[in-house]
């Protein structure tokens, strides 16, 4: 069996003078980014973009064409940067995840990941 696909999005906002990151719940109560499994129908930009809605309630599109790869024995991960356009108030799974805008800067502090945070500031910086 190969390798599953993932796919998701980096969604960024300017507050105050500074970037801010919207992250969302994970069902093991940590925080990540919305991000979910490669809809083969879709594609991968597309994948993401769905999953931010989804999972955040977020609608916009892929900011350019950059891209950052998370490389995992049993995954890979490809995310990109969002350019958010309308922020929801009710979206598909509101009900069971929560989100919230953190400032780059602390965004180390919210996902235990090293190579998320490593991506995320990548693409967000």
């Amino acid at each position: 069996m190969g390798k599953v696909i993932k796919t998701g999005v980096v969604a960024t906002r300017e507050k105050n003078g500074q970037t801010e990151v919207l992250l969302v719940s994970t069902k093991n109560n940590g925080w990540g980014v919305p991000k979910g499994n490669l809809m083969p129908e879709l594609g991968k930009k597309k994948t993401a973009l769905e999953e931010a809605y989804e999972e955040a309630g977020v609608l916009g599109e892929i900011d350019g064409g950059k891209k950052a790869t998370i490389e995992h024995p049993d995954w890979t991960l490809d995310l990109y940067p969002m350019k958010i356009s309308k922020l929801l108030k009710k979206w598909p799974e509101m009900d069971w995840r929560e989100r919230e805008w953190v400032p780059l800067k602390k965004v180390d502090k919210k996902l235990g990941y090293p190579a998320l945070v490593e991506c995320v500031e990548e693409l967000a910086g």
